[in-house]
């Protein structure tokens, strides 16, 4: 299935398996890169995390987002960062990227914040939800928890389970558009159903090259 996505909304999630070749192949299809530092340490040395993330810096001038995943929100649970570790990788990353993404509900997320706004980094404040959908209701109150901590996108990823799911999240895109970019992402979907929220307004959609890290989770060559 090929689309007339335009590069900016494509996002291209990497987890350091990955050769510089195949990357190479498709920096000018691509808007965003995010980086899943996560991840990354689940079978490489922690050490090496800045040699990667500089290597990939070095090879585009596409947006790079930074990412250690708090396993609360996360497909799978091979491994636990502790907070402190989370927080100290993303410091260890910002000379290098664009935009950070930190959940809303975690716990270190103003520290994160805060650490980006003093490098001049724009941040992504995520919510995940692996079992459901929830209300739009409880989505707008999480919407405007992730205002409050003054963030430059929100990002909503929920795995859709009823009929309705969709027209959930569609209509949340349509409420919370206008006062500040959001990013939806509908998991456990169909290609078609993942890129719906594009058409209304959702910024992006995030694409794999080897591992995906989300359900329904399209390769990029399915979409480019």
């Amino acid at each position: 299935m090929k689309t007339l996505l335009k590069p900016e909304n494509i996002a291209l999630v990497l987890t350091g398996d990955e050769d510089v070749k195949d990357i190479r192949k498709f920096v000018n299809n691509i808007g965003w890169i995010e980086l899943r530092l996560d991840i990354f340490i689940e079978s490489h040395s922690q050490c090496d995390i800045l040699k990667w993330v500089k290597k990939i810096r070095s090879i585009t001038d596409t947006k790079i987002i930074g990412t250690v995943r708090w396993h609360k929100e996360k497909q799978d649970n091979k491994i636990i960062i502790p907070d402190s570790q989370r927080l100290q990788l993303y410091k260890n990353i910002l000379n290098f990227i664009d935009f950070v993404d930190v959940e809303i509900k975690s716990k270190i997320a103003h520290c994160v914040i805060e650490e980006a706004n003093k490098k001049n980094k724009k941040v992504i404040a995520s919510y995940h939800n692996f079992q459901q959908t929830p209300s739009e209701k409880i989505l707008i109150h999480i919407c405007q928890d992730a205002k409050k901590l003054n963030v430059d996108i929100v990002k909503i990823a929920t795995l859709l389970k009823r009929e309705n799911d969709l027209f959930t999240l569609i209509s949340l895109i349509n409420r919370q558009r206008k006062t500040i970019p959001i990013v939806v992402i509908p998991m456990g979907s169909s290609i078609l159903q993942r890129l719906v929220p594009i058409a209304f307004g959702s910024q992006f959609t995030y694409v794999s090259l080897n591992k995906k890290t989300a359900p329904g989770q399209p390769d990029i060559m399915d979409i480019i």
